[in-house]
């Protein structure tokens, strides 16, 4: 399966690659391919990054705030790699990238209802809160009808301060759809064995849902 994969704020395409590598070189020995790409806005690295690698930085839309119109246009500027750079399979996101990948399932969507989801999967990793399409209030979690019902992978941490964020985007997924892995520590992607295990396990589970037609 080809994956898009979208990184956090503050950080970039490469900085991503690296961060998942535990995780995307075991999958790539399987046949999966992952393309990394920059956020649309050039911005400040986050702390904890920019003290490891160097810039440029980016983001997908401003940080810390609702993303009001950035967000149609972070939709569009991926739809366009799409196009030139897809089909993709599935999409992998870390943080912001997992609010900008679940906003972009859930407006294709509602847009075109009768029409094949625009991701047979996603994998998010440690993932920001969703946004509505006007990128101005978050979507809040339902037990009536998930927004999000195709195979997902949820890799959260205990420890991170995103943690109940994590949990809002699970709870707007379905749950009978979903992989769900806590590895207990901050905002990151471990490195460790254990861990590392679990988590291509995790999406491996995912990829076995589609490909048994789970969607």
């Amino acid at each position: 399966m080809r994956f898009l994969c979208l990184h956090g704020a503050g950080t970039s395409g490469e900085i991503f690659e690296i961060q998942a590598g535990g995780i995307t070189y075991a999958l790539e020995k399987k046949g999966h391919t992952f393309t990394f790409i920059n956020g649309r806005v050039q911005t400040e690295g986050e702390p904890e990054i920019k003290d490891v690698f160097d810039g440029p930085f980016y983001s997908h839309y401003p940080r810390d705030t609702r993303p009001g119109d950035n967000l149609r246009l972070a939709i569009e500027y991926v739809q366009q790699i799409i196009a030139t750079e897809g089909p993709f399979d599935g999409v992998m996101g870390f943080s912001q990238g997992c609010a900008l990948a679940s906003a972009m399932i859930l407006q294709h969507a509602e847009q075109h209802p009768s029409a094949a989801p625009l991701f047979k999967l996603a994998v998010f990793i440690c993932g920001a809160s969703p946004f509505d399409a006007a990128g101005m209030e978050l979507i809040e979690p339902t037990t009536q009808k998930y927004p999000i019902t195709i195979p997902t992978t949820h890799i959260v941490g205990k420890q991170d301060p995103l943690y109940p964020h994590s949990m809002r985007l699970y709870g707007v997924c379905d749950p009978a759809q979903a992989e769900f892995y806590d590895h207990g520590s901050r905002h990151l992607v471990p490195f460790d064995v254990k861990n590392t295990e679990a988590m291509i396990a995790a999406v491996e589970g995912s990829i076995r849902r589609v490909l048994m037609g789970g969607n």
